[in-house]
């Protein structure tokens, strides 16, 4: 776009200040060619150097100074310990900022919302003057599809009224058999490991990673995936699993591109094995859409879940009624697509990365792991088989779970542009500007939750007050018009889970990722090598790392659990 402005005023300054018939010699090319050159850099330096640091009118706000010239702040980010840590290092500078200003790439600006007002103003307020920003879509879009996550205004409200009924609460009462079962997998996974050994070893994200995909699969797309592999040469999970977790360079082209358009042009192995992993997958879905229509137009498909339906299986249903009544088709192939592949991201991959740190926190916290077995023990011998409502009725469990999910959301950022100029907070904001909410920041503030922030505490839940107690200080599922639908399931699935395993087994620390070779299958390390972290270095931060880059804050290398059968 700054080239082609470039252009248009060489253009017309050439014709003003040049005599007319030299206007038709060719040595009038090598002055438009020069012309566009100059100012083409002198428009960057102004944006890159000048605009930002003189004239902004958001350069009084307070942030970091020591910006690298072209890629601003990015590299510290990404070489920092988390995908968070440098941004909760600025919060805790200037705690009672409400914007904390940086700059990105070529000197754009950022805005890091960090105060509950600024918060409530962005999720709810002036919602809908906001907008994914353009390099966001190409960061996310890619990976996790279209569909409700990028659309905008009248759009969205529409799409998340049409797709409110599998995600409300009388759905999941009706989807909890199925979690259940599922979650009975995972115990027979860690019954097969354990044997007859006094204790086991479990790489939680992959372990998990399968069995939530496995729920995805009959919750999403109403399949079992396991029958998609014979059909294909790459099955469901793993050619998920190469779209998500890329290598160093998967990842580092990934970057790079939410920035600077490369994908289509990098010859290198990483971004072909990338490209053709998600065009396998969109073809996989695409067929599977097909099949479905098929069998629903003549009857052949049997809900296997009495009333309650898959979204797949909603949204073609639903899609058929609207086109009834309305003569329109609500949703296209590919719409239908983006809408799956958001869901199966945000629900597979952020109920894995919770239930790991729950084992995490209950393998590191043995009094925690105690009352929360107790309380559920108690449930079951007077209900082995609870409903939805039983299970949500149990105190601790719920508080434990939203106390993971503050310590350590799963999806800990979200991306807004400005569509018009507003005044927030008594700020200025111009129209384009980026604004970053970094989940992290409202659940570790000082100032709203108190000087142990940052310390695991479920009992917090019980007494809160002041800012605390403010929807916009928990945010793991965002607030306002666009807070994730599927927060419910994703709540159900992560207690399901627990209700299975903590009753059958102890959780008796964290070991060490060994780099030595074999090893069962830890991401980037070679598998947990028998040594436990103690001593301070089963904290996150020094033997349990975040991996960064990454779409959610998980731990780097594997999570590897030890665990032990309880005796009756």
């Amino acid at each position: 776009m700054d080239i082609i402005t470039c252009g248009g005023l060489t253009a017309l300054e050439l014709v003003a200040l040049v005599p007319g018939r030299e206007l038709y010699q060719l040595s009038i090319l090598k002055k438009f060619f020069v012309g566009v050159l100059i100012q083409y850099v002198f428009l960057k330096i102004y944006r890159v150097v000048l605009y930002p640091n003189y004239f902004s009118p958001l350069k009084h706000i307070p942030g970091p100074k020591d910006h690298n010239l072209i890629l601003g702040q990015e590299v510290r980010k990404f070489k920092a310990e988390s995908p968070v840590s440098v941004q909760l290092e600025w919060m805790r500078k200037w705690p009672d900022a409400p914007f904390i200003r940086y700059l990105s790439f070529a000197g754009k600006e950022v805005l890091l919302v960090n105060s509950l007002a600024a918060h409530k103003a962005v999720l709810q307020t002036h919602v809908y003057d906001f907008v994914k920003p353009p390099f966001f879509a190409r960061l996310v879009g890619e990976i996790t599809g279209v569909g409700l996550l990028f659309a905008e205004g009248e759009h969205h409200k529409r799409e998340r009224r049409l797709l409110a009924g599998p995600f409300s609460v009388p759905s999941m009462r009706k989807l909890l058999p199925v979690f259940r079962e599922k979650a009975k997998d995972i115990t027979r996974v860690f019954e097969n490991l354990l044997g007859d050994k006094p204790h086991g070893t479990v790489e939680a994200i992959e372990t998990l990673s399968k069995s939530t995909m496995d729920t995805i699969g009959v919750t999403v797309l109403g399949i079992e995936l396991d029958t998609l592999s014979s059909m294909y040469p790459l099955g469901f999970q793993e050619l998920y699993s190469r779209v998500l977790h890329q290598g160093a360079l998967g990842q580092l082209i990934w970057v790079v591109n939410a920035f600077i358009p490369i994908r289509r042009i990098v010859p290198l192995e990483a971004n072909h094995r990338f490209i053709q992993a998600i065009t396998d997958l969109r073809k996989m879905l695409r067929d599977i859409i097909q099949k479905r229509r098929a069998d629903l137009t003549d009857g052949t498909y049997k809900k296997e879940m009495g009333e309650s339906r898959d979204l797949l299986t909603y949204m073609l249903e639903e899609a058929e009624l609207r086109r009834q009544e309305t003569g329109k088709e609500v949703w296209t192939v590919d719409d239908i697509i983006g809408h799956l592949l958001n869901f199966t991201s945000a629900g597979h991959e952020s109920s894995a990365t919770t239930i790991s740190w729950c084992l995490y926190v209950l393998a590191t916290n043995p009094s925690i792991q105690d009352r929360l077995r107790s309380e559920i023990n108690s449930l079951l011998k007077t209900n082995p088989e609870p409903d939805y409502d039983s299970i949500s009725s149990l105190p601790f469990l719920h508080n434990f779970l939203r106390e993971v999910l503050r310590v350590f959301p799963p999806s800990y950022m979200a991306q807004r542009e400005t569509t018009r100029p507003l005044t927030i907070s008594n700020t200025l904001i111009p129209k384009g500007t980026q604004i970053d909410l970094i989940i992290p920041l409202p659940h570790h503030h000082p100032s709203i939750w108190g000087p142990n922030a940052s310390i695991f505490d479920p009992d917090r839940w019980d007494h809160l007050t002041g800012d605390a107690s403010s929807p916009f200080a928990f945010e793991a599922f965002l607030q306002g018009p666009r807070t994730c639908p599927g927060r419910n399931f994703a709540v159900v699935v992560v207690k399901a889970v627990l209700l299975e395993l903590v009753p059958r087994f102890r959780f008796l620390g964290i070991e060490r990722v060994s780099r030595g070779g074999g090893g069962n299958g830890g991401k980037g390390g070679d598998g947990g090598d028998g040594v436990l972290l103690t001593g301070g270095e089963e904290q996150v931060g020094r033997g349990v790392k975040f991996a960064n880059p990454s779409l959610t804050l998980r731990p780097a290398d594997g999570l590897f659990v030890r665990f032990e059968r309880i005796k009756e």
